[in-house]
């Protein structure tokens, strides 16, 4: 059984003013309907073919032996049963590991945020203690709500009992950095926003926080198809401290791609741009938008849009758009074509990829109504490469033999993420591959054409997808797959420098509020 801690819901001043989003990293948790699912794939709430896994895990879901996972092989199972060959770390027994998940599902001002972590992770477990745990020793997970301002005092409660935690994360980690590494929990987050957090100790990323580097690739993607979008950019953001850098690299990104800048505004957090701030963009003739408002219901910007009669031609977002709220967004008005660019294979072709497939079913033993989010995607990553490394130590069952095993020189999640190498945070880089979806009423749909797929069957991958912005920025590393030429011919340079790509800061600079310690509910 699941268990669930929250701290007190009192909200600290930066997120009192409402809605909280975060670029590439947030996207809002909460129940939707078969209507609006995310993609049509097999076995989706849009009427695939229902998913073939069990309760108890034993049932071989995506493909392979019942304990595989796309390309990996036995991720769990009962192992050979032999003891441990040194002392135990804390959570760990001869017959169970106890780890947590954090999210912050009741935070006030954004309620059911990251519970898509809980889900996955729930999800996973049942699957890996239904196949007799890793290497014999079952999951006991424990759910960590922090409601965004408790983020210290769920990790404090975590250094208490649990070996790490595993498959989940919360804006505003900073505030948690303290608490974790001065007990010695490790941690495979699912994501990182806070530079303090992302550069922390004893911890791996499946995903990093690259802060030198940006993406060119899927701009110019879009630019070689529309070309009479390319001199007519908008970029639309949020006003907040943490969030401000990662426009500025887009804006990096967009420039190396060849494109012309000609608005950019970061509007207050809440709510969703309106009138005003639409009709500076049409002022200034934007006919592609690039926007991280598509992380959350942004449906009344698009109402806004429809009453004005007026439209970009393009919109493209990052991974953090994959949710239904851009979906319902394309059935209820009338959106332009819309483009984002994921790092993973998208469900809708989950009939051709065992490990998306693997991922859905995974899901469903938790929540079988629900479809893969951009938040389960990046927590069942972390889960696969944290049971990986579990695996792979075996006796010797040690954060810091956890840790290092964690390092992996190429790691795609088993076929379900673009590959790359696992590294140390100041060798993080911006991934050299994506694919493109399309946002449509139905679902969203990959884009073939638009990719142009060099790698793995559904990966556009090349150095040149990546540009650097900051000094220090890591190279491509030498095992960079062979690849076509960009779709515009040509490798643009590194921009010019801008004021704004440096590190992100601290999203207020403060401490947070006093907080009452976590009640502990279990189900």
């Amino acid at each position: 059984m699941a268990s669930t801690s929250a701290g007190r819901r009192g909200m600290r001043r930066r997120a009192a003013a409402g809605l909280l989003v975060v670029p590439l990293l947030v996207a809002v948790g909460c129940s939707r309907s078969g209507e609006d699912a995310v993609a049509k794939g097999p076995g989706s709430g849009g009427g695939g073919p229902a998913a073939t896994g069990t309760q108890d895990g034993k049932a071989p879901v995506g493909g392979g032996a019942p304990g595989d996972f796309g390309t990996l092989k036995d991720v769990c199972g009962k192992g050979d049963g032999k003891p441990l060959t040194k002392k135990a770390d804390r959570g760990v027994t001869e017959k169970q590991i106890s780890v947590s998940v954090t999210g912050d599902p009741g935070a006030p001002a954004q309620p059911g945020l990251g519970k898509e972590f809980f889900e996955m992770a729930d999800g996973f477990t049942k699957w890996c203690n239904g196949l007799g745990g890793i290497n014999g020793r079952t999951i006991k997970l424990t759910q960590r709500d922090a409601a965004l301002s408790n983020v210290g005092t769920v990790m404090t409660a975590a250094c208490q009992n649990d070996f790490m935690v595993v498959g989940g994360g919360n804006p505003f980690d900073n505030d948690g950095v303290k608490a974790r590494t001065g007990c010695k929990l490790g941690a495979f987050p699912a994501y990182v926003v806070g530079e303090e957090s992302a550069k922390a100790d004893l911890q791996v990323l499946a995903v990093g926080l690259p802060t030198t580097t940006t993406v060119v690739g899927a701009y110019k993607a879009v630019f070689a198809a529309r070309p009479e979008v390319k001199a007519k950019v908008g970029l639309l953001g949020q006003n907040m401290a943490s969030l401000r850098p990662a426009m500025a690299r887009y804006k990096a990104g967009v420039e190396a791609a060849g494109g012309t800048i000609v608005f950019k505004e970061d509007v207050p957090v809440m709510p969703p741009p309106g009138r005003t701030t639409l009709e500076k963009m049409k002022q200034a003739g934007v006919e592609m938008l690039i926007t991280t408002w598509l992380a959350v219901d942004s449906a009344s910007m698009f109402r806004e849009m429809d009453a004005m009669n007026w439209h970009p031609k393009v919109i493209v977002s990052d991974a953090s758009a994959y949710n239904r709220y851009t979906l319902a967004s394309a059935k209820n008005s009338k959106i332009p074509d819309t483009y984002i660019y994921p790092t993973y294979v998208p469900q809708s072709l989950g009939d051709k990829n065992p490990a998306v497939q693997k991922a859905l079913e995974i899901l469903h033993l938790a929540e079988p109504s629900k479809d893969l989010e951009f938040f389960h995607m990046s927590g069942i990553n972390s889960w696969l490469l944290w049971a990986s490394a579990v695996k792979e130590c075996g006796t010797d069952l040690t954060t810091e033999c956890v840790l290092a095993k964690g390092k992996r020189a190429n790691w795609d999640a088993g076929g379900l993420f673009a590959p790359g190498p696992i590294v140390e945070t100041k060798d993080v880089r911006a991934s050299d591959c994506f694919t493109m979806v399309k946002a449509t009423a139905k679902g969203f749909e990959y884009d073939a054409a638009l990719t142009k797929p060099n790698k793995a069957e559904f990966f556009n991958c090349d150095p040149a997808n990546v540009v650097a912005v900051a000094p220090g920025a890591p190279s491509a590393p030498p095992s960079a797959p062979a690849t076509t030429p960009p779709a515009d011919g040509g490798t643009a340079p590194p921009p010019a420098g801008d004021s704004g790509t440096g590190s992100p800061p601290p999203a207020d600079g403060g401490e947070p509020p006093p907080a009452a310690p976590p009640e502990e509910v279990t189900s």
